[in-house]
């Protein structure tokens, strides 16, 4: 009988899914943030960067008209036909009569600009000159105020300064009009060389800040703040919030004035947006900087729109999630709780679902699964695992601990002798070792381990014969990474330096060899040490091939070791892998090992296993 879609528990998920979960939220996603977050964003960004653009061109405007009229500073001339510089140069003059030429001077630059609120110009001499357009107050003119206002090094004397505006800036006493100060060196012209001519003196151009707080209100800017700062100097011309350049403080934060650089752009830092573009050639930049939020309040509305309608939704879907879930899952939980029961030993659990879908015909092969896993466990596995973990534990208990107490009995004589290095490095050799043989590894590893615990053991042997025994290993870095069950080799190698080269006259070398055949992997360990004669290696062989555990040759040449290792290859890879020795009298022993191509991890089976 054909089943139908919603027959299955996949169909019936999938339905559910796609019409009331998926193509809703899918489509009404993709309609809000296609229509709104790009445009939004996009529209936000020119509008605000127009506006601090705007703004820079107007204080641009009302710099360059100050600008030019200071220049006028180089036009003027007295009733005798005489230049400024010619008055400030003449020795001649009296003090007072300086002072009209210079007063006639500053009234001239004053004249040509509206913004301009007062003027005023220091010599060489320090000598403070100085014009205000409202004669019915006081101007300031403390020497202490001009500290900052030295005349400007030679090297800038042509470029247009801006000096911050700070509580000492009102330009009068007891008045509230806070001012920002144009700078520019008054040069000799009269001189030869005009490239080397010196600053007669410093014209400052005082500008009312109520121009720039005038600009503002003109802009009507409903958001964000707008200020005029250089970030080369790290100080403020202009703020909306006074407090801010009369406190000395830095409302943009050092990050946001670190980003001011080239003509013009925007940049959003810590949840800021950062609009600034350069006023003229000067080093001032006029920002703009509005909250992420402020910014993108239009976007944010509609995003929570956006939430209600997906929280609706999510609501909607669980409701739906509810009427159908106990329908759907209450067979799942059947299953879930038999195979909680079979795992705890119950082997007499019987599904009975009547769904007409997949997990009637899960619970069907549930039901014949734990009958023949029953009887399998009855009649073999139970028989199986007692004898493989009797052997296993067998192989794990035979282990000789001589290597251990020979180790550390070396240790001892090397640190009796005397307190050196070499005691450490043993200590730290042994250390390694006892991890690698001991921890809690995988039993199996890659071969570069492997040999680099072999070349560890030989720092220990080296010493316990004193120098007389070498390592050789050859092995590409290709193979190096291949994967073979763990202590394959070290109880072959132990096995070589006992009874081959232990006996030899004079130096012994053990050399191992990797070398990827066709379709399996040869190591091959070899030493040149006393060999065996032809009927040892036939016990030995012998005894590899037995099937008894653990079980050694009448010579004692085949360690517990030796026959561990052999016995774990056949169990863990197969029966047509193992290893052979061959030997010759006075010769040495080769252990040709055969093994299979492992370049990822097997789940092999632990030998130490309790």
């Amino acid at each position: 009988m054909k089943r139908k879609i919603t027959d299955t528990t996949f169909g019936k998920l999938t339905v559910a899914y796609l019409l009331f979960g998926v193509i809703p939220l899918f489509l009404i996603s993709l309609l809000f943030f296609s229509r709104f977050t790009d445009n939004i964003r996009e529209t936000m960004i020119r509008n605000y960067a127009q506006i601090n653009g705007y703004f820079a061109r107007n204080v641009e405007d009302i710099m360059e008209s100050a600008d030019a009229a200071m220049a006028e500073l180089y036009n003027y001339e007295t009733d005798d036909g005489e230049s400024l510089a010619a008055v400030l140069k003449n020795s001649n003059l009296t003090d007072g009569e300086r002072s009209l030429d210079v007063d006639e001077a500053l009234k001239e630059v004053m004249s040509k600009s509206k913004h301009i609120a007062s003027t005023r110009f220091v010599d060489s001499n320090g000598k403070i000159y100085s014009v205000y357009y409202n004669q019915e107050k006081t101007l300031r003119n403390d020497a202490d105020y001009y500290t900052q206002m030295r005349i400007i090094s030679q090297d800038e004397m042509r470029d247009l300064r801006v000096l911050r505006t700070m509580e000492e800036s009102n330009i009068c006493i007891n008045s509230d009009d806070f001012i920002f100060v144009l700078v520019r060196n008054y040069m000799d012209t009269t001189s030869i060389n005009r490239a080397y001519s010196t600053p007669l003196g410093t014209l400052f151009v005082d500008i009312n800040v109520n121009v720039l707080e005038n600009l503002v209100d003109k802009i009507g800017l409903e958001k964000g703040n707008l200020y005029i700062c250089n970030p080369k100097e790290k100080h403020y011309v202009y703020s909306q919030d006074r407090k801010d350049y009369l406190d000395g403080r830095n409302p943009l934060g050092e990050k946001a004035m670190a980003q001011l650089k080239g003509s013009e752009g925007y940049e959003k830092i810590d949840g800021n947006w950062i609009f600034y573009a350069r006023i003229m050639d000067t080093d001032e930049y006029a920002v703009l900087k509005l909250n992420d939020a402020e910014a993108m309040g239009y976007y944010f509305s509609n995003r929570t729109m956006m939430a209600v309608i997906l929280l609706f939704s999510c609501i909607f879907l669980i409701l739906l999630y509810i009427i159908f879930s106990n329908r759907m899952t209450e067979p799942v939980r059947k299953v879930q709780e038999a195979m909680k029961q079979v795992e705890n030993g119950q082997m007499d659990v019987r599904l009975e679902i009547n769904s007409h879908d997949e997990m009637e015909i899960i619970a069907d092969g549930f039901n014949k699964m734990v009958e023949r896993l029953n009887d399998y466990i009855n009649q073999v596995y139970v028989a199986r695992i007692c004898q493989k973990d009797a052997e296993l534990n067998a192989l794990k208990m035979q282990i000789q601990p001589h290597y251990l107490y020979n180790t550390l009995d070396v240790i001892r004589m090397t640190a009796l002798e005397k307190n050196d290095e070499k005691t450490a490095e043993l200590l730290e050799c042994l250390a390694h070792q006892l991890r690698y043989v001991m921890g809690e590894h995988t039993d199996c590893i890659v071969l570069r381990d492997e040999l680099q615990a072999l070349r560890e053991y030989f720092v220990i042997m080296k010493v316990r014969y004193e120098g007389r025994i070498r390592l050789s290993i050859q092995v590409s870095d290709e193979d190096a990474q291949l994967y073979i069950p763990k202590l394959l080799l070290q109880p072959v190698v132990e096995n070589a330096i006992r009874h081959g080269l232990r006996e030899k006259n004079g130096e012994g070398t053990v050399a191992i060899r990797v070398e990827r055949k066709e379709d399996y992997l040869e190591i091959v360990v070899m030493d040149d040490g006393v060999g065996m004669e032809e009927e040892q290696v036939r016990i030995m062989q012998e005894t590899l091939d037995n099937p008894e555990i653990g079980k050694t040759d009448a010579n004692g040449r085949l360690s517990v070791g030796m026959k561990n290792v052999y016995d774990r290859i056949k169990l863990n890879c197969g029966k047509e892998y193992g290893f052979g020795i061959e030997s010759f009298q006075g010769v040495g022993t080769i252990v040709t090992y055969r093994l299979p191509i492992w370049e990822e991890p097997e789940d092999v089976e632990s030998s130490d296993r309790g």
